[in-house]
């Protein structure tokens, strides 16, 4: 089977969707993401997501048209944290969503996180309204694990987020369960 996405490194042309994106609430208010007032300002987020060693965009495979993102962050206090922990940011074009892209996007981001990087646990953050994206996590094997009430940290936020743990081993058990099709980018 022929995958529908693949994942690629983010470059300069990526600017005017970052642009779109940057000037939606939607995905401010979801997301968290970065508000953009014009082509200067998501060219410079173009060249921060390129920068980034485990930042890609997801791709239409008949399109090549940028459709979302992914990525892997450093997470952890200790050296042994930060070698085998990550947290996982990701966001998908509005237009584009309830067709399984990102689910598609993150099996292949995590068995490469697994595999070749040799994690052994994923976080995820979300917002505590953000439904869609915890029922996303829930099917790919992640636990609710805590909740932070931004306000009690800072008076300059207003939000509550749900952390999520993924262990490699529940992957690997999910992963053999579904027997998933994927085709890798590495």
């Amino acid at each position: 089977m022929v995958s529908r996405i693949y994942l690629r490194p983010f470059n300069l042309a990526d600017a005017p969707t970052l642009l779109k994106w940057g000037q939606d609430e939607y995905y401010q208010r979801l997301a968290g993401f970065g508000h953009y007032q014009n082509i200067a300002e998501a060219e410079v987020a173009a060249g921060q997501y390129a920068a980034r060693k485990y930042s890609y965009g997801i791709c239409l495979s008949n399109s090549q048209q940028l459709i979302g993102l992914v990525e892997l962050y450093n997470r952890g206090t200790n050296e042994e944290e930060l070698l085998h922990t990550k947290e996982v940011g990701f966001l998908l074009d509005k237009d584009f969503s309830g067709h399984g892209y990102m689910m598609e996007s993150l099996k292949i981001l995590f068995d490469y996180a697994f595999k070749k990087l040799d994690q052994s646990e994923i976080w995820a953050g979300t917002y505590q309204n953000n439904t869609r994206s915890q029922n996303l996590l829930a099917r790919l094997g992640f636990k609710l694990i805590y909740s932070v009430d931004m306000s009690k940290v800072s008076s300059l936020f207003e939000y509550q987020e749900d952390f999520f743990l993924l262990k490699k081993s529940g992957w690997l058990d999910l992963e053999q369960k579904l027997k998933f099709l994927k085709k890798p980018f590495y």
